[in-house]
């Protein structure tokens, strides 16, 4: 794995034009799987091949 295959919370928010609450809630109900979590302050990080996956979801519903 590369370090470009990772992503920051915001990175994902960004791709998912989604607010970080809204984030966090798809990580509760298993929409988002997050690759790991550092550190006891919302720093998630997410694959970049889930959060395509979940943004090809997203767009796929709301056509």
């Amino acid at each position: 794995m590369k370090l470009d295959d990772l992503l920051t919370t915001q990175e994902t928010c960004d791709i998912l034009d989604v607010t970080r609450q809204t984030l966090y809630a798809w990580i509760e109900r298993g929409k988002i799987k997050p690759w790991r979590k550092l550190g006891g302050r919302s720093a998630w990080f997410f694959l970049r091949k889930e959060v395509r996956k979940v943004r090809t979801i997203k767009y796929r519903r709301s056509t």
